[in-house]
């Protein structure tokens, strides 16, 4: 997803009461007069909220039949995404990634496995039946996002660590931009000149003494 998505997301998500109507549409399609009642908050301020939702698109509408007069729109999320936001001194990244549907990676057995766990339960008789298997593989799932988020909270501090000692490294050299050169590429390391010009904003006589003069050394201590 790109850069301009990300922003409309993270400018959509700040607000702590879009977070709540976000919280409980994720559970179910709902109304605005559903979503009034239950976060106790007037229809007017939830119809502002639903709007500014609706325009960034994380949620959309349908219009269904109802019991007591005209239609009226149901609230249902649009998209299935995950953003993460790494913050630390020498470190500020952000990223965001859909998974509405399969992503294009290689399945290992195990996903497979669950996958077809999930297929199995649609030959179950019945919707009561069909919730003991789904409930274990849901916990099997979070089991391993959990284990996946606490090896990605330890890799992030030895990232962190690392990049703290290049920016003291950083500081012990003559030129400011030749610091700004270091520092990037230890932020993104296999990035090219151009790449390198564009993020920085120099020229790209520049960036090419200066990695020429790193080079240089590095071959020195051959």
């Amino acid at each position: 997803m790109s850069q301009a998505e990300l922003d409309a997301v993270l400018g959509t998500v700040e607000n702590p009461i879009r977070r709540m109507i976000i919280s409980r549409i994720s559970e179910e399609p709902n109304y605005q007069l559903q979503l009034s009642k239950e976060l106790k908050i007037s229809q007017q301020l939830v119809a502002k909220h639903l709007m500014t939702m609706e325009r960034a698109g994380l949620v959309s509408t349908v219009s269904q039949d109802s019991p007591r007069g005209p239609q009226r729109k149901e609230y249902m999320l649009k998209s299935s995404f995950s953003v993460t936001v790494d913050l630390a001194p020498n470190l500020f990244r952000t990223r965001i990634f859909s998974f509405g549907a399969l992503p294009g990676v290689a399945e290992t057995d195990e996903h497979a496995q669950m996958m077809t766990q999930i297929s199995g339960v649609l030959r179950y008789p019945d919707g009561a039946s069909r919730i003991h298997p789904l409930t274990h593989v849901v916990a099997e799932v979070d089991r391993k996002l959990k284990a996946m988020e606490e090896e990605r909270a330890v890799l992030l501090y030895i990232r962190s660590l690392a990049l703290r000692e290049a920016a003291r490294i950083g500081t012990s050299l003559p030129m400011a931009d030749r610091k700004r050169v270091v520092r990037y590429l230890m932020r993104e390391e296999g990035d090219g000149v151009e790449a390198i010009c564009s993020s920085l904003g120099l020229e790209k006589q520049v960036v090419c003494d200066i990695l020429e003069e790193i080079e240089k050394e590095i071959r020195s201590l051959d």
